[in-house]
């Protein structure tokens, strides 16, 4: 029998359907210490993975590459990987095939949130120091967030209830995937550069996992936040979410909500600080009169002074004293009423129902969404009709566009 000669094309070709067909080799763990660690600019990530004894080449391609980036792993790292060997051809090398990669001792993320934040506090990014106090009575607000979702409706229905004459600017960004980070830190450095200057940001998004939140721990995130001149108020979450964001922030709020009650001061907290100061100029004019006179008197006990025109001049002190503080108070009074006549206007500006007494009325689907065109609606389509006293369900029988 005539020996089989192979190519060493066939030979490379049985051993990779030997070992990229067998089970045995797929959906494996490698553990292992980083080697030659290279970021390639494709965004593939190669890497070898070795011990006491041998080395094994291995890679992770750009889809899954943030699962190792997000680790910050680095040479001499020992990490556990997940996914199967591979064969290529053109120079007979073996090499593993990372899908999936954990770091040994602790949670994957939880191991690079506690290495990051030991590193910014290192940096002073989370000295109370060097935050910036929040202004409550802000007039124009930025929203770094998602257009879309509960968080962004929670922030401007709270604000716009809080302080109608709030100006709102909306700033909208992708929050979670590998990009998302440098979305949201070149909308941070936006909203400073930002005509009319904003007084507040407000940065972050609605409730997710751990992982879906973790775009907020990212470098160039908290890097924005704290080169920021705007002060930002963090708002990732709900209550028992805690993202490296609210460390470096000016302030953190519990949920998105939250945000917006800490950005702005309602009517009736307006109303209550106006009365505490008018009170509170009250009592440090009577402490300023009782001081004069308990002056005078003494100053008479002691024959200092005499009833002359020093005296008289004291008294002429007091009146002008007396007179030219009831007229500051006065003129307080006068700006704050004129500022909360102008809340109430905006606010009964901003009422949908207001028109409906002229005899407008709101367009509403069966599912109390409010159409604003025809193209919203269909042929018999049922509808309601809003009036300031009641409903109308009716039926479209017909459409027609303006200038048809």
């Amino acid at each position: 029998m005539e020996n089989k000669i192979f190519s060493v094309a066939e030979i490379s070709q049985i051993f990779k359907e030997a070992i990229e067909g067998s089970n045995y080799f797929k959906n494996i763990y490698v553990r292992g210490e980083v080697g030659n660690l290279t970021f390639n600019k494709s965004g593939h990530v190669y890497f070898s993975l070795k011990d006491n004894q041998s080395t094994i080449a291995a890679m992770i391609w750009k889809s899954n590459a943030h699962k190792l980036t997000n680790l910050n792993v680095k040479e001499g790292m020992e990490i556990t990987c997940y996914g199967r060997l591979t064969y290529y051809v053109p120079n007979g090398r073996v090499s593993f095939e990372a899908v999936d990669v954990s770091v040994e001792g602790k949670g994957d993320l939880q191991a690079i949130f506690e290495e990051r934040l030991k590193e910014i506090t290192a940096l002073g990014w989370t000295d109370q120091s060097r935050k910036k106090p929040i202004n409550r009575f802000a007039k124009n607000i930025g929203l770094i967030t998602t257009d879309s979702g509960a968080a962004i409706k929670d922030l401007i229905t709270t604000l716009k209830r809080r302080m109608p004459s709030v100006n709102i600017y909306l700033f909208p960004t992708m929050v979670q995937g590998e990009t998302a980070k440098f979305d949201i830190a070149k909308k941070i450095q936006q909203a400073n550069l930002f005509e009319p200057k904003l007084d507040i940001l407000i940065v972050g998004r609605g409730g997710g996992s751990y992982e879906d939140l973790w775009t907020f721990n990212e470098m160039e995130v908290l890097k924005a936040i704290v080169d920021s001149s705007i002060p930002v108020i963090s708002a990732v979450g709900h209550e028992p979410d805690i993202t490296l964001s609210d460390y470096v922030a000016d302030l953190r709020a519990a949920t998105p909500t939250a945000a917006a009650e800490l950005a702005s001061i309602s009517t009736e907290e307006l109303l209550k600080e106006l009365a505490y100061n008018y009170e509170n100029q009250i009592r440090l004019f009577k402490n300023v009169y009782n001081n004069h006179q308990l002056k005078l008197e003494d100053l008479k006990k002691q024959n200092v002074l005499k009833i002359n025109n020093k005296y008289d001049m004291q008294s002429l002190d007091l009146n002008y004293i007396e007179k030219s503080f009831i007229n500051n108070i006065k003129n307080i009074i006068a700006r704050n009423e004129m500022f909360i006549e102008n809340i109430e206007s905006k606010t009964a500006l901003l009422d949908p129902k207001k028109p409906m007494d002229k005899g407008f009325g709101l367009i509403m689907s069966k599912d109390k969404q409010i159409i604003n065109s025809i193209d919203k609606v269909a042929i018999n389509q049922e509808i309601k009709l809003v009036l300031k006293d009641g409903e109308i369900e009716t039926i479209i029988k017909g459409v027609k566009k303006n200038g048809k």
